[in-house]
């Protein structure tokens, strides 16, 4: 071994000796510590850019921004306002909490309350009204009340959503009140009576409804009165038998409507009407003739008097029982000419026409 090299191996390990003690000194635990940092410090160093785990050079971020497109100030808001629109249409539905409902409900049902007290303001105001006009005579005194509100009421009736709230409600006890003939014995406004029937004839009225608001008995009335319009009378029978069918557990079709039908013989018919004639020719008198011609109309009596024939008046007749056909199905089904296939008259139309072959034939 050189000088040199005897010197260098002494110059290491003097740095070895000097570094041991400064190793020696140090605590274990402190040097767990640094050796854990300085690992995670590489750990995170590789996690932001994974080049330097790999060995390649790590990229620049300006040089990536550089390289993207700039967009132009039109492009952007069009973009945003793309991202907008996507956001609102496709933004979720809030849907309705059964607090909501009940909330809605209690509206509806406090809006068909006030206009229930309306109605019946009104109609008090308009026989006031009525009643003072009897006692002073006074003509200029005129009920309006209720043909002021009628617009109001007309469009909360029309309202298929508001059925179930006005029947439940009783609102139809204020329209009785109001198709219910007036102190002077008049009826209610036409406008009035036209509008309130066509709005009950699209509601879903039951038997419940009617014992609640005594309904019924007002448009039974219309049905029957001679003062009510002929249009308005045949809506009112309408709503009368469609609201007792129910109740009488009638069908509403018309097969299954049921006919009474009865034996009916001409002959004994005809012979009972020949001897109730002559009865009746014994035993009337003058003063039946006198009521008969009271009863007679003008026509008739200006033709008895001429001693001429008048034309029979119209008369419309109501009918309890149908007859019962004697017509055999069999035969009514047949085809044509087999119920006479074995009559006379069909041999004889046969021989003719064999006749007038064997003629032809000669």
């Amino acid at each position: 071994m050189s000088d040199t090299e005897r010197s260098l191996s002494a110059d290491k390990k003097s740095d070895t000796e000097l570094e041991t003690p400064a190793l020696s000194n140090v605590d274990p635990q402190e040097r767990t510590r640094k050796h854990i940092e300085a690992t995670a410090e590489s750990d995170s160093d590789a996690d932001l850019d994974p080049a330097l785990g790999n060995g390649l050079p790590a990229h620049d971020d300006d040089e990536e921004t550089g390289s993207r497109p700039v967009l132009d100030e039109a492009t952007r808001k069009r973009q945003d306002l793309e991202a907008r629109m996507d956001q609102i249409l496709h933004k979720p539905k809030k849907k309705r909490t059964r607090r909501d409902e009940d909330d809605l409900e209690q509206m509806q049902d406090e809006r068909i309350l006030r206009l229930k007290d309306e109605m019946n303001i009104a109609a008090q105001k308009d026989i006031d009204t009525l009643n003072e006009r009897l006692e002073t005579g006074d003509t200029k005194l005129v009920a309006m009340e209720k043909v002021k509100l009628l617009p109001k009421v007309v469009k909360v009736l029309s309202k298929v959503n508001l059925a179930d709230t006005i029947l439940d409600n009783n609102l139809l006890q204020s329209v009785r009140i109001w198709l219910e003939p007036l102190p002077d014995g008049s009826l209610p406004a036409f406008e009035i009576q036209k509008s309130l029937f066509a709005a009950l004839d699209n509601l879903p009225i039951k038997t419940e409804h009617l014992k609640e608001s005594g309904l019924g008995r007002v448009v039974i009335f219309y049905s029957k009165s001679k003062r009510v319009e002929q249009k308005l009378a045949r809506l009112a029978d309408k709503l009368v038998a469609e609201w007792t069918r129910p109740i009488i557990g009638a069908s509403d079709n018309y097969r299954d409507k049921r006919v009474l039908k009865l034996e009916f013989d001409v002959e004994k018919h005809r012979k009972k009407t020949i001897l109730d004639t002559a009865k009746s020719k014994k035993k009337r008198s003058k003063r039946m003739e006198v009521d008969e011609e009271k009863y007679k109309s003008s026509y008739e009596q200006a033709a008895a008097r001429r001693n001429r024939a008048a034309a029979p008046a119209q008369t419309t007749t109501d009918y309890k029982y149908a007859p019962i056909s004697n017509i055999d199905a069999v035969n009514r089904n047949a085809g044509v000419g087999t119920s006479v296939d074995s009559s006379e008259l069909y041999k004889r139309l046969n021989s003719k026409l064999s006749g007038n072959k064997h003629k032809r034939s000669k």
